[in-house]
């Protein structure tokens, strides 16, 4: 008699067991937190790197206006970008495979920069690191990111790797997230975040949309990095991660992320992110708050998307120009560096005391909010 086929388990791995349902995680409506209002880890180290050539708002409008001509006698932002070439090859044609090399010669080196940096701030050694999380959206490396990182300062050749490649910009926040709960279960653990993006490599000479223009005036290249430990370090100042958590708007797969074509990537930039963002965003981060049992942060570190995104967050959640003011010279320094920017946006918060909130935003569309707490002292970037 043939045998049976095996009835599929509906049971997760373990058993039967059943975690309980707590009246906050019901009201939450299936958002669940990374062990809200129990962990803490601590964020021992950042680094950042940025490549050498660099363009201001004036300069962009001149070069863009030959592709999008409305654009001539418009008022630049007050904005400075940092590329890994000159605009003039940036914006000429080229095939995927061109665009490929580019991102393989530059990605790694300014990752490794941002990596060394952060743990020289942190204080700990490249084979002290047990975890590594690569973040990139912007190109496509196999053997991954990690591996040539790891060859090139030392990581142990048992660390643990986890690349990251599909999160957009949400990407950096989703990996500082899963250290944290990495670290939850492995408290003696050392974690390195590197997220490095080249978004300037995905403009497309013959794509005159909206979308293209909005992503060669407001994106950027650079790395940035963390290593991330679970000692509650609160006398030296260093900033913490208190709890985390990822919520997915319903219906807005096609409002963000990028259109893979025989010529490289598209960018899908839909203008109704903003609005998304600010009808979302009240009962999101009103959920995630009591849950980690707080009130109104004491201070913000927000995606450097652009000034309607910002915008958007400040009419969202009713706050002042300061509460952006250091997200908003993140973007002013650097412009938008997808998964990057939340991690420039923390390593930024010098001065900051109290309970905070970290918003980054991705392809879904996907929020991503992080309990910070500060304790004034934060001297934890490398140079």
């Amino acid at each position: 008699m043939a045998a049976r086929a095996p009835t599929p388990k509906t049971t997760p791995p373990g058993g039967e067991r059943r975690r309980p349902q707590s009246t906050a995680a019901r009201v939450g409506r299936g958002i669940q937190p990374v062990n809200a209002g129990t962990a803490v880890t601590t964020f021992l180290g950042f680094g950042t790197a940025l490549p050498e050539h660099t363009i201001d708002g004036e300069t962009s409008l001149a070069a863009l206006s030959a592709f999008w001509p409305r654009l001539r006698g418009a008022t630049p932002e007050p904005l400075t970008r940092h590329l890994v070439a000159p605009v003039e090859w940036l914006l000429r044609p080229r095939s995927l495979g061109e665009t490929m090399r580019a991102y393989a010669e530059h990605a790694p080196r300014l990752a490794r920069l941002a990596a060394c940096r952060a743990l020289a701030a942190a204080g700990v050694e490249p084979a002290e690191i047990d975890l590594v999380i690569s973040v990139s959206c912007t190109g496509y490396l196999v053997p991954s990111l990690d591996v040539q990182l790891a060859t090139e300062i030392g990581l142990r050749p048992d660390v643990t790797r986890l690349p990251l490649t599909e999160l957009g910009c949400s990407g950096g926040a989703a990996a500082v997230a899963a250290a944290h709960r990495h670290l939850t279960a492995f408290a003696g653990d050392r974690v390195l975040v590197v997220a490095v993006e080249l978004p300037t490599l995905t403009f497309q000479h013959q794509d005159r949309s909206f979308d293209n223009l909005t992503a060669a005036m407001v994106f950027g290249d650079g790395a940035a990095a963390a290593v991330i430990g679970a000692e509650p370090s609160a006398a030296n100042g260093r900033l913490q991660v208190r709890g985390a958590v990822s919520r997915l708007l319903p219906a807005s797969a096609g409002a963000l992320g990028f259109d893979l074509r025989d010529g490289g990537f598209h960018v899908v930039l839909d203008r109704r992110v903003p609005r998304l963002i600010e009808q979302n965003l009240p009962d999101v981060v009103a959920d995630f708050a009591a849950r980690q049992r707080i009130g109104r942060p004491a201070f913000y570190a927000v995606h450097a998307g652009g000034p309607r995104v910002f915008d958007a967050v400040a009419a969202a959640l009713g706050l002042t120009p300061a509460d952006l003011a250091p997200s908003r010279r993140v973007f002013r320094e650097v412009g938008n560096l997808s998964s990057a920017s939340i991690l420039f946006s923390m390593a930024g918060l010098s001065g900051a005391a109290g309970d905070g909130l970290a918003i980054a935003f991705g392809p879904g569309v996907t929020i991503e909010l992080t309990h910070l707490r500060a304790h004034q002292k934060h001297p934890t970037e490398g140079s």
